[in-house]
């Protein structure tokens, strides 16, 4: 009997006003691998996600968490049961350190509210945590710091902490090397490359040299609809991928 797929999208369909944004969509994702989704601004990538996520609800069809129909669950129940999520514009506290980011979304992800009286001894264990999701992406000597004292590509690292610490089994990134430098960003390849382990990963990335290191598979939407799938190899030597997308002399 073949393993359920962690993640199982069976022909999802969203609307607007202005029409149609995703039409018919399947994908599945197996236990670890690591799925880079592309294509045009318009095609419907931060919509899917949203529906994956519980962000928006599909018109029509259904989304399966480890076989589990999850098409109604809320944002935080899905979080609850192992789906953790970044967004491209940073969502993180500036004013408080990184010790205090780490330690509210722990807090939030397990729906704890700790009373001051009993603060020491409920916290205790989430600190040691708080460090060791620090440690994992390089910022455990921050950890007092500000967070809008850190440069861009520390608190995108931050940002990645705060998903990792969650412990999901399925990690969706929207865009994480959206407004990094070209160290900044090989800096981001390796960190994700190390310390995803063994989760399966959702990419929604522009840059491509991000895409084909992380991914094992590659999805490809235009206009609201699967046009591709297939390994970086396969993507990059499809000539539609490359009309619509990649650009002619892309391969």
């Amino acid at each position: 009997m073949s393993e359920l797929p962690t993640l199982h999208l069976s022909r999802i369909a969203k609307s607007f006003g202005s029409g149609p944004v995703l039409q018919d969509v399947n994908l599945s994702l197996q236990s670890g691998e690591r799925r880079g989704l592309i294509g045009p601004n318009g095609a419907g990538k931060t919509t899917l996600i949203n529906i994956i996520t519980g962000g928006l609800a599909p018109d029509s069809g259904d989304v399966f968490f480890q076989g589990q129909r999850i098409t109604g669950l809320s944002p935080y129940r899905r979080n609850r049961i192992g789906i953790g999520r970044s967004f491209q514009i940073l969502s993180l506290f500036g004013e408080m350190t990184v010790r205090e980011n780490l330690r509210n979304a722990l807090l939030r992800h397990r729906g704890l509210h700790v009373l001051p009286w009993r603060a020491a001894a409920r916290l205790a264990p989430i600190e040691d945590e708080v460090a060791q999701a620090a440690e994992l992406v390089g910022l455990g000597d921050v950890l007092k710091a500000r967070v809008d004292t850190l440069p861009y590509g520390m608190q995108r690292r931050l940002d990645i902490a705060l998903v990792l610490a969650q412990e999901p089994a399925l990690v969706v990134l929207d865009e994480p090397a959206a407004g990094l430098s070209g160290a900044e960003t090989r800096d981001l390849i390796d960190l994700l490359q190390t310390r995803l382990g063994d989760r399966t990963l959702l990419l929604v990335e522009h840059d491509m040299d991000v895409v084909y290191s992380l991914s094992d598979r590659i999805t490809v939407l235009d206009y609201g609809r699967v046009l591709a799938e297939g390994s970086p190899a396969e993507i990059s030597a499809n000539s539609d991928v490359r009309r619509v997308y990649l650009g002619e002399d892309a391969a």
